[in-house]
């Protein structure tokens, strides 16, 4: 690695901190253990397709473990797809495909910011763009590709 923090700059504001958010119940929009296992709490009032929230695991991935900082990220990040829903869930499916992670410094702390947009396209495909926070600032961006499609009754 090299010391680059002479010329270290550009990224995007740092979010609220987590604790002047109240937690909030994601099982009302998704069913599962895997969302019963995290705790979200949201920075802005959710409009369909946006939101900002932060996430952190309630309980750890191996017991007796604690992961590096950049593991509990990685972990996390594949969460951003299900917190700005665009589209009732019981009426759409939209998986993602691929998960692209972008890192311009190691993460820090135990919470995730998702500054989360998605976006629908008109055959089928859709995005869910991220910007990556965590307690110290803005870490870096994911993207991931959906396919987007009528849920069969």
């Amino acid at each position: 690695m090299q010391d680059t923090e002479k010329v270290a700059g550009g990224e995007a504001e740092p979010l609220p901190g987590p604790e002047t958010a109240a937690p909030f119940a994601l099982d009302g929009v998704w069913p599962g253990g895997y969302i019963r296992s995290i705790e979200a709490r949201p920075v802005m009032e959710p409009r369909p397709g946006r939101n900002t929230v932060w996430v952190r695991a309630k309980v750890p991935v191996a017991a007796g473990e604690d992961p590096s900082d950049l593991a509990r990220l990685i972990g996390l990040v594949d969460s951003a797809n299900g917190i700005a829903v665009r589209q009732s869930p019981e009426e759409w499916l939209f998986p993602n495909v691929d998960l692209t992670v972008h890192l311009f410094r190691r993460p820090v702390g135990r919470w995730l910011g998702l500054d989360t947009t998605v976006v629908f396209g008109p055959d089928g495909l859709g995005l869910t763009s991220s910007a990556l926070h965590d307690e110290a600032g803005h870490v870096g961006q994911a993207q991931q590709a959906l396919t987007v499609r009528p849920r069969p009754h």
